[in-house]
C-alpha cells in the first residue's frame, strides 16, 4: 500500500497569515492548497493563545476568504478525553502561535501530541505559525519566558532546531548561535525572518515562501566540524496573492 504524502507548512510569524480583509490572505490560501480537494476541514488549535475568542472568530473568517471549512479544538475546554478523536475527518490542522511552553505543557496533557504525529502519519497535513511551528522540531528557540531566550525541546516530528522571528532583535540571533555551539544542538537548523514560511514533504524541504521580497531563510547544518551557513532560494508569493500549486 502506497503511503500517504505528509505535508508540513511552517510559517514564521502569526501575523503573516491573519492578514486584514484589505490583504490577500496569501498564506492561508498556499494553506489550503496543501490539502489537494475542494473546501478542506481545516482544524484551528489555539490553545497557545489561550483559546482566545477574537482569534477563533479571526481564523473562522480567514477560512472563509480561501474557501476552506473551519473546525476547533478548544484545549482548555476539549469535546472529550479521547485524543485520538481530535483531529478525526479533518484535512488539514493549523496550530496558532503564542506561547511554546504552555502549548507543549498542555499537549501532554491531553495527549495531542501523539494524535498529531498519527494525523501527520495518515495524510492530514499539519500547520504552524510562530509557537505552532516550534513545537514541531526537536527543539526551537523561544522567549516563553520573557525574561530570556532559550532553547526547548519539542515532538520532534521533524528533525532538527528552528528560530522564528530571526530578525526581530539581536537577541534571538545570540541565543540561535549560542545553542550552535551545545552539545543539545539538533542539525539541520533552520532561521526564518518575518513573513517567510517553509514547507516540507515527507519530511524533505520542498519549498521557501515569503510575502516580503526582502525576508530570508537560511539552513544551518554541520559538516565535519564546521558549520556551514546557506541561504535559501525563497520564492516571493507576491501581493496577488499567488500560491502556486500544491499537488
Amino acid at each position: 500500500m502506497t503511503r500517504p504524502v505528509r505535508r508540513i507548512y511552517g510559517i514564521c510569524d502569526s501575523a503573516s497569515f491573519f492578514v486584514p480583509d484589505s490583504e490577500p490572505p496569501t498564506f492561508a490560501r498556499r494553506l489550503a492548497a496543501l490539502a489537494c480537494k475542494e473546501e478542506p476541514i481545516v482544524c484551528y488549535v489555539g490553545a497557545a493563545r489561550g483559546d482566545n475568542l477574537e482569534r477563533i472568530a479571526a481564523f473562522r473568517n480567514l477560512m472563509a476568504r480561501v474557501g476552506a471549512k473551519p473546525v476547533v479544538l478548544e484545549l482548555y475546554d476539549p469535546p472529550s478525553d479521547k485524543a485520538d478523536e481530535f483531529f478525526e475527518g479533518v484535512d488539514i490542522v493549523f496550530v496558532d502561535g503564542g506561547s511554546t511552553r504552555n502549548l507543549l505543557a498542555l499537549f501532554r496533557e491531553w495527549g495531542v501530541g501523539d494524535a498529531l504525529r498519527a494525523a501527520y502519519a495518515s495524510g492530514v497535513v499539519v500547520a504552524g505559525a510562530s509557537a505552532g511551528l516550534n513545537i514541531l522540531f526537536e527543539w526551537s528557540i523561544t522567549d516563553s519566558i520573557k525574561t530570556q531566550i532559550e532553547p526547548i525541546p519539542g515532538l520532534a516530528v521533524l528533525k532538527g532546531c528552528i528560530c522564528v522571528h530571526f530578525d526581530v532583535s539581536s537577541a534571538r540571533v545570540q541565543a540561535f548561535w549560542n545553542f550552535t555551539g551545545d552539545h543539545r544542538m539538533a542539525f539541520p537548523a533552520y532561521t526564518l525572518d518575518e513573513g517567510t514560511a517553509i514547507e516540507f514533504q515527507n519530511e524533505r524541504l520542498k519549498n521557501f515562501d515569503s510575502i516580503r521580497e526582502q525576508a530570508g531563510i537560511r539552513k544551518v547544518s554541520l559538516s565535519g566540524g564546521e558549520i556551514d551557513y546557506c541561504a535559501m532560494p525563497v520564492r516571493f508569493l507576491g501581493q496577488a496573492g499567488a500560491s502556486g500549486s500544491a499537488c
